[in-house]
């Protein structure tokens, strides 16, 4: 006889699937995540560990559209992402490769992740290599392929073999720590020598200063061992924080290419310095040895109303510093370019302006400069200081009426009783003058402006109740001048601008904007161009509005 007790008990079958029961993205599609985030999924049971591997769990970043929409967040495809049309990047042959567990993980758009499994298996953590883009949407998919220890797949609420998927839109750059980038060498640059003295690398958000003791890694691409950067400081011209100057501890390995990456610089939050996400790293090349050679160079110096400006052509990135008595400015020169310095109000025609200019290449080795120019006309106190700080030749709303040039005053105020508007450069005014043509330009209404005072020229169709650029604020002077700014008004492109009066040396230019920038993109469309702090009218001093619109009559 047998008895119950002598039998085996029967066996336990698991036909139950793994569900996902719980989450770090909450919904549909999180927002504002950090660039480097830890994702946490949690099952219903324990996962096999041997089912979670790239071909099963996927992070794919949306692919970025051509089409804007900063300023209408409507795409005519996939969705809007702060100011950029996104489209999901993964095919119906990506999702049935993830089905099976066999997706290729090699493709563009397919991020590398590291895969940990906690609490006995049940808590999937999942975090990318490497920073994600900034700003950007991305899908986190989990397919039926990942399973349970008896082999059941992952499931939903009905007991159904799905792909587990959410989204998610990454923060601004630096949201996981600091992304150092260069900024001196160049990106891209080749032929370093290998005696390279510093390097500078721009942050954002800004990183707490000093940090004496911090430290960056200089990573080598080919497997040459990576460089320590150290002793940092500020780079002269930049906000603080934003751009640091660093000593490479060792000499460069020839023929190598470094990056900047991690590590132990900190920002406010005590988060360590992070190699950059791939869209946004940069990289240099070394040359084949040191360089002991001084830059060689000869400036070519000119007056631009109370600016001294300096071309150089050193063939090679430079720091130069330009002086004037006690007056300096210090600028980066890539190979080539413009350093400009705003004299001082008490320079008066005739008097002899002596400049000086050294160079400083990569490898510290130094070239000094001199030269003299005599002040011009310009000078004269009876000219009033007031400077062009912003040209909308590209608006929104109808052309040429809602154009306008704004004016700032200087410190002691202007009279602009006799002054000109034109769309010329002074070369062409100074042209016109000695061809003895009629001289372009409108003629400014007799109003004075109080000091630092701004102002607006407008056609004379311009209005304050146009819906579609910003109007200025109520208390700001409108100086109307013909029906158009210059000659039928600016072109969209943009074009030169030049504020000009007369003197006995005949036509004076005070202020100019030398059509730095081409505005004739859609992208640009109802978007200005903005001076910088001083009085130059030089390339560096100009940029496309921050805010991607207009603000007459208020400084950004």
């Amino acid at each position: 006889m047998v008895t119950t007790s002598c039998l085996a008990a029967p066996p336990q079958v698991d036909l139950d699937g793994p569900r996902v029961v719980d989450s770090s993205l909450a919904g549909p599609r999180s927002i504002e995540l950090s660039v480097l985030p830890t994702l946490s999924v949690t099952f219903s049971e324990p996962i096999d560990p041997a089912t979670v591997h790239a071909g099963s769990v996927v992070l794919a970043a949306w692919d970025i559209l051509d089409a804007p929409c900063s300023l209408t967040p409507i795409c005519d495809e996939g969705s809007c992402e702060r100011g950029r049309c996104q489209a999901q990047s993964l095919s119906s042959g990506d999702r049935s490769a993830l089905e099976r567990g066999e997706l290729d993980p090699g493709q563009a758009h397919v991020v590398t992740l590291e895969h940990e499994l906690h609490d006995d298996d049940t808590r999937l953590l999942l975090r990318p290599r490497r920073p994600l883009d900034a700003h950007r949407r991305y899908t986190l998919l989990i397919g039926p392929a990942v399973r349970d220890r008896g082999g059941a797949p992952l499931v939903d609420d009905y007991e159904r073999a799905v792909v587990w998927q959410r989204d998610l839109v990454t923060a601004g750059p630096g949201s996981a720590g600091p992304e150092p980038q260069l900024v001196a060498p160049a990106a891209g640059s080749l032929d370093v020598a290998t005696n390279l003295a510093h390097v500078q690398t721009k942050l954002w958000p800004p990183v707490p200063l000093p940090q004496p003791d911090a430290r960056l890694e200089l990573e080598a691409a080919d497997g040459n061992a990576s460089i320590a950067l150290v002793d940092p400081s500020a780079c002269p011209g930049w906000a603080p924080g934003t751009c640091l100057r660093w000593r490479p501890a060792q000499l460069l390995a020839p023929h190598t290419r470094y990056r900047p990456a991690g590590g132990s610089l900190v920002d406010r939050l005590g988060r360590p310095a992070l190699l950059p996400a791939a869209s946004r790293e940069t990289w240099f090349g070394s040359g084949a040895g040191p360089d002991d050679t001084p830059p060689e160079a000869e400036p070519i110096a000119h007056l631009s109303g109370p600016c001294l400006a300096v071309w150089i052509d050193a063939g090679e990135p430079v720091e130069a510093i330009l002086s004037v008595d006690e007056q300096q400015r210090r600028a980066t020169i890539p190979a080539s370019g413009y350093i400009g310095l705003e004299l001082d109000a008490a320079v008066l025609p005739a008097d002899l302006i002596a400049w000086s200019l050294e160079l400083r290449d990569l490898a510290d080795n130094t070239s000094q400069h001199h030269g003299q120019l005599v002040a011009g006309p310009g000078f004269d106190p009876s000219v009033p200081r007031v400077r062009i700080t912003e040209v909308l030749a590209n608006p929104s709303g109808p052309e040429p009426h809602a154009e306008f040039v704004e004016l700032l005053a200087g410190p002691d105020g202007a009279d602009l009783s006799g002054l000109y508007l034109a769309d010329v450069s002074p070369a062409q005014l100074q042209q016109a003058w000695l061809a003895g043509e009629d001289l372009p330009g409108d003629p400014l209404p007799s109003v004075a402006l109080g000091p630092s005072e701004l102002a607006i020229v407008v056609a004379s169709g311009w209005t304050a109740d146009d819906a579609v650029d910003p109007a200025p604020p109520p208390s700001t002077k409108v100086l109307v001048v013909d029906a158009s700014i210059g000659a039928s008004g600016l072109k969209n492109v943009g074009e030169p601008v030049t504020l000009w009066t007369t003197t006995a040396h005949g036509p004076t230019p005070i202020s100019t904007y030398a059509n730095w920038i081409d505005t004739g993109a859609s992208a640009h469309n109802g978007r200005s161009v903005i001076a910088g702090a001083d009085a130059c009218d030089l390339p560096d001093r100009w940029r496309s509005h921050p805010q991607g619109r207009s603000t007459p009559g208020q400084l950004p």
